[in-house]
Parts: C-alpha cells; structure tokens; sequence
C-alpha cells in the first residue's frame, strides 16, 4: 500500500465518524424517549399510582395555595426587630426613607423593595494616638507608632492620647463616610492634637494648662466629626502624656522641679509677709490710739487746769477789787496753809536742855529720839 492510499482511507474515516456519533446519540435519545413514554401509559408504573391517589385534587387549586403560601412567606419577611442598644436605617430601593428607628419589632416592604441596616449605638469603642502599646480588643492593620509634635515655644512633645465615641447618627455613619470609623476618628485626633499643641507653650503643657487642653482637644475632635457628617459622638479624651521625649525628660524635670520650688518659696514668703503686716498694722494703730488717747488726756488737763487758773484769777480779781489786794491776797495764803499744813509734820525742839534736831532724821527714826517731841497737826 502506498502513501497515497494510506492517506485516502484517513480521510473517509474521518469523514464517517460524525454520522456515526449521530446516529450512536439518536439511539440513546430514542430509548429514553421509550422508556418514558412506557413510565407514562403503562398502567403498573409508579406514576400511574400516583395518579390515581391524587386525581381527585384540582391542580389549579393547588397551585393557588403554593402561590399563596409563598406570598405569605415574602411579606412576612418584612418583619424585623430591633434589640436594646440598637438602631435601625430603613432604605427604600437605596433612598433612606426611616434613618433611625429605635429598639422594638417593627415591619418594612420585603427585600428588594426595602433594605434594613442595624448599628450599635450603644457600644463605647476606644482609639489610641501616640501609645506604643497595642490593646487587645483594639487591634488594627497599621502599626503603631509615637506622636510628637511641636509646642508654641517649638519645643518637642510627646503626646498620648486615649479616646471613646460612639455612634450618634446611624445613617450618617452608615453612608457618609467611606473609611473604618476608627481611621476618621484617630486622624481627626491627630489634627486637632497639633493644632490645639502648637498654641500652648511647653511650660504650659506640663503644668496648669493640661485640663484646658483636653477639653480643647475633644472640642476640636468633635467639631471636626460633625463636618464630616461622621455620625460619630466623643464620649471621653483622657491626655495621658503630653511630655518631653526620654532623651531630655531629665532636664525638663529639674527644670520643673525648680520652678516648682521657686514658686513654694514665694508662697511661703508671701505666707509670713500676709501674717506679719496686719500685725504690724495693728499694733502701728494701737500705739496710734493710744497715743491719741494721751494727747486728748494731756489736753483735757491742760484745758481743765487751765480754767481752773482762770476761774481763780477771775475771783482773785474780783476780791481785790472789792476788799483791797493785801486782804485778798492774805485770804488765799491761809487757804492755802490750811491745805498744804495737815500734810506737815512739826518737831518742837527743847534747846534749853541742849536738845538738837537733825534735819536727816525723819518716820521713825525722829520718833525715837529722846530729846525731840513730835506734834502733828
């Protein structure tokens, strides 16, 4: 056989395989189509029994029960409920038609017509911003890292910053941002951390400027979340660190430490300085009144003295006018004598006898002398 020839019955066959495989598959078809036209007349087949069962039953009837059953079904998918601590958004074919429907059972038009989302509104979550210590519940692709920004005094701080929020707003929080909320939340934070930082200098920060801080901060966060309609609430800010770095903590701290002192110096001092001059206030006044009391009772005298001297020269004058000077002026010495003379001791002293007084002598000693003899009148 040559080559020719060998390549000739190649071709025939390939031409006769398709009938082949055609009729092969026109056999199969019509035994099946034997076997199911016996399935269906044949009196002893199963499905002649079953037939018979059922051929009281209308086959309209029965499928307007499936039909209503399953229309049943479908609409009472529309029942939903809503638990404690939740919320729910109702969309009607996308368009929110119910944007908060609080806890209980409720109904809405079956899928696809509306659409129900639920959100807890009740959970408190957590985010961190500049701590290097991941949390357990808390755990986020990015990794973490160190927050330092500069003070008003460009200086470098380290800050920590712990924040808890929740959901306010379901719908918004739902469709209007497009990001993991915590993501929104600590890059807000960030934000305002450095711009409400970059207003205080750094001796602020580490002393009587925290709390202001803190709350300028949360101010700063929210406000920021409600531009971007986030749906998000802050609950709580804890600044846990808002410090020099490590490398100079030392120095800042002696140097606060100092300050520190300094200012309980001048405390103290001005503590003795407020407890020494109202005392020496009030006895700089005392020995003023008393003064003053002194002086009006030297005037007083002066004064009463002196209208004394006056009424007695006014009746001096008087009685010399009327009586002669010589008897007034007599008059006013034995008043006087009879004044000053009760007052007056007088020692009669026997000279015959040799007798002598001594002028030193006085009291007691003038009493027992023997030669002296002592009448007082």
């Amino acid at each position: 056989m040559t080559g020719e020839g060998v390549g000739t019955d190649r071709a025939d066959a390939d031409a006769a395989s398709p009938d082949a495989e055609r009729a092969r598959r026109g056999g199969v078809t019509g035994a099946v189509l034997r076997f199911l036209q016996w399935f269906a007349t044949n009196p002893e087949s199963p499905l002649s029994d079953l037939r018979t069962a059922l051929g009281h039953i209308r086959p309209a009837l029965v499928l307007w029960g499936a039909l209503a059953i399953a229309l049943v079904t479908y609409v009472s998918t529309g029942v939903y409920s809503v638990a404690p601590g939740e919320a729910a958004v109702v969309r009607r074919f996308g368009e929110i038609i119910l944007p908060r429907v609080e806890p209980g059972l409720h109904y809405r038009m079956p899928w696809p017509i509306d659409q129900v989302d639920i959100v807890n509104v009740s959970n408190i979550r957590r985010e961190q911003v500049g701590v290097v210590l991941p949390e357990e519940e808390h755990l986020h692709p990015e990794p973490l890292s160190k927050m330092q920004t500069l003070s008003g005094d460009t200086n470098v701080v380290d800050v920590e910053v712990i924040v808890q929020y929740q959901v306010r707003s379901p719908a918004d929080y739902l469709f209007n941002i497009r990001y993991a909320p915590y993501r929104i939340v600590r890059d807000t934070l960030r934000a305002a951390v450095t711009r409400r930082v970059t207003n205080l200098p750094v001796d602020a920060l580490l002393t009587s400027g925290r709390q202001s801080l803190q709350e300028a901060i949360r101010e700063e966060t929210q406000r920021q979340l409600d531009e971007y309609r986030s749906g998000l609430v802050i609950v709580g800010i804890d600044l846990q660190k808002a410090f020099p770095p490590a490398d100079v903590a030392d120095a800042f701290t002696a140097v606060n430490t100092a300050r520190e002192e300094r200012a309980r110096v001048i405390n103290e001092a001005r503590g003795y300085a407020n407890s020494l001059i109202p005392e020496a206030r009030g006895q700089a006044q005392q020995i003023k009144a008393d003064a003053e009391a002194y002086r009006s009772d030297v005037l007083a005298r002066a004064n009463g003295g002196a209208d004394a001297f006056q009424s007695v020269l006014s009746e001096y004058r008087r009685n010399a006018a009327a009586n002669g000077a010589d008897v007034t002026r007599y008059r006013m010495y034995l008043e006087t004598i009879e004044k000053i003379m009760p007052r007056v001791q007088v020692y009669t002293v026997d000279t015959s006898r040799g007798g002598k007084f001594n002028l030193r002598l006085s009291g007691d000693a003038a009493k027992n002398a023997p030669s002296i003899r002592r009448n007082q009148r």
